[in-house]
């Protein structure tokens, strides 16, 4: 719980006069005054360096788990399948993300970090165990939950990392953190290489479990964040009362509500159809949870709230914050989700070329992690994130122009879309470091912005995925139809070569009556103009978001300089030890 602090009355910085509460000023000076006051200025140590590193490290090994099964997708379900729920194999990465990293964040303020660490790592190293030895498309769903399971926990990072280092480097870091994933990035273009050298999409998995045991020993030997009795040996509390403490009906909430939501909109469309029972309640039941949820957490006088209230009650330091991150997030999903079937279906020519522009998304988050480092230095955090959304916004709608032979335009303007995610992403991951009243709360405050954006992403997937295959089923007809008018194609065959083209392969095509190489190509190009088609409805409806972001970025205030102080909010234990040691020295 928040502690009861003495506050200093001053009034330097214009950024303070529009607060959180009906006391807005009082709120911010309370967050400097903890910035000021919690902790001890050690400076960046070994220890932390190695610490940091550490979290670098995490962050790479749950990139891994989301970036090379989407990269394999479709050849595990052309082996093991077909089965319409092979998507499911990162829908539950998405799933167990939401659901843990809130809970691990929430659970590891109270109880300690590293143990929630190591527990993460260990899981997606049966996670990767179990999907590289997949028989079938529900084994590798349940590889997919594990990792989406070790996934929430190791995503505790993005608090984690701020909260071991000097207040003064926290935008730095959260900077190179991010830039530190080009390790993980570059994963989609090794695993195509390696399937093009292999010819087994199994052996990206094992290159996943040997990074996921590199970052298992790091945690081990480099990570020992404040243990439980560091942190409840001023309350004297015990394990077993703050497990009866705690809030165990707002867990329940959270995680059924979460599960029947994000598993509603993912089987819409794919599993069941949209107007299906089988989707609808689930999402209504679930997101009715949800609301029950809050209210309980308002009302239902918990000791140890999994959603503490009082962040909520900083509406511009932590909730706005948190609304530009899910909002530029569904703008971004608007693109993560339509570009690898864009850019492979009308761009790329063969394996390398597929892992190539599989980059492309990367690219501009390495760039995004690379500028956040200069963040501090330009400051103006509200207007970076303003500008960013709205250049993201003009590049979402820029797309909704592209076309079959300019890759180039769309390769610039996804690099952009990328950048501009990370920019506000991390600006505002720091702004909730620096917005809430105890640094107690950070993972707690960096596990719900967490959520929010993995949440706001299915609901995007959803929609864009939804989107583009209604309006390409609706296109792809006509568009075979009018492709191989005047070649001699015998009409009544008409649905059979429609079908083939959307499967797009030799084997497909050659069932076809009547087929020839000059039917071929035009449904070929037919099918790739009924994808686009269905892909530029998708960008224009996304730029529907753009201005409800930029709304929430106007509200967010800037980083007030005085929260750089030169204190570590969690030193690690040995660094706690060695302060403690040289204070009984000095007073004796």
């Amino acid at each position: 719980m928040a502690r009861e602090k003495d506050v200093p009355s001053h009034v330097d910085n214009i950024e303070q006069i529009s607060g959180d509460s009906s006391n807005g000023v009082d709120a911010n000076e309370r967050i400097i005054h903890e910035l000021e006051t919690h902790g001890e200025e050690v400076g960046l140590t070994f220890r932390t360096i190695m610490a940091a590193a550490t979290m670098g490290s995490c962050y790479n090994a749950y990139l891994f788990t989301l970036l090379i099964p989407p990269a394999v997708l479709s050849l595990i379900n052309a082996e093991l399948g077909p089965d319409p729920r092979y998507t499911w194999i990162t829908g539950a990465w998405n799933l167990g993300g939401a659901i843990f990293v809130t809970v691990g964040g929430r659970l590891s303020d109270i109880f300690g970090r590293r143990y929630f660490f190591l527990s993460g790592s260990v899981i997606l190293i049966i996670g990767s165990i179990v999907s590289a030895t997949g028989q079938s498309i529900p084994q590798m769903i349940a590889g997919g939950a594990l990792f989406g399971a070790g996934s929430g926990f190791l995503e505790m990072a993005f608090g984690a990392v701020q909260e071991i280092v000097p207040n003064e480097w926290r935008m730095t870091t959260i900077g190179l953190f991010d830039a530190s994933s080009i390790i993980a990035q570059m994963m989609p273009l090794a695993a195509w290489g390696i399937i093009h050298t292999t010819g087994s999409w199994r052996a990206s998995y094992y290159l996943m479990i040997g990074f996921q045991a590199l970052n298992l020993t790091f945690l081990f030997f480099f990570y020992h964040p404040p243990a439980f009795h560091t942190k409840h040996r001023d309350d004297g509390k015990t394990k077993r009362q703050l497990l009866l403490e705690f809030d165990w009906i707002g867990l329940f909430l959270f995680i059924a509500g979460c599960t029947l939501f994000i598993c509603g909109l993912g089987w819409g469309g794919t599993l069941h159809p949209w107007a299906s029972a089988a989707t609808i309640a689930p999402i209504i039941v679930g997101f009715s949870l949800l609301i029950a949820l809050g209210f309980w957490e308002v009302y239902g006088n918990i000791k140890e709230p999994l959603l503490p209230p009082r962040l909520f009650k900083q509406v511009r330091h932590f909730l706005m914050p948190c609304i530009a991150m899910g909002i530029t997030g569904m703008q971004y999903y608007s693109n993560a989700t339509l570009w690898p079937r864009l850019s492979q279906l009308l761009y790329a020519n063969g394996d390398i070329s597929r892992g190539l522009y599989s980059e492309v998304l990367p690219l501009g988050t390495i760039i995004g992690g690379i500028c956040i480092c200069f963040s501090k230095m330009i400051g103006h955090q509200r207007w970076q994130i303003l500008f960013s959304i709205a250049l993201q916004t003009a590049c979402v709608g820029a797309m909704s122009t592209a076309t079959i032979d300019n890759p180039t335009q769309s390769i610039i303007l996804t690099v952009i879309i990328s950048f501009c995610t990370s920019m506000v992403i991390l600006n505002s991951l720091v702004l909730v470091g620096f917005g809430i009243e105890d640094q107690n709360d950070i993972g707690t405050a960096a596990g719900i912005a967490g959520t929010s954006r993995l949440i706001f992403g299915a609901v995007a997937i959803a929609i864009f995925s939804n989107i583009t295959n209604n309006q390409y089923a609706d296109s792809l007809g006509p568009q075979v139809a009018a492709s191989v008018q005047g070649l001699g194609f015998d009409a009544s065959n008409l649905p059979r070569l429609a079908a083939a083209a959307r499967l797009n392969t030799a084997a497909a095509f050659a069932t076809v009556p009547g087929i020839t190489p000059a039917v071929q190509a035009a449904a070929t190009l037919a099918n790739k103009q009924a994808y686009l088609a269905g892909a530029h409805l998708s960008y224009q409806v996304a730029l529907a978001f753009g201005l409800c972001g930029c709304i929430a970025a106007f509200f967010i205030p800037s980083v007030d300089r005085r929260k750089y102080t030169k204190k570590t909010v969690a030193l690690q234990e040995a660094d706690r030890k060695a302060v403690e040691t040289k204070k009984v020295e000095v007073s004796a």
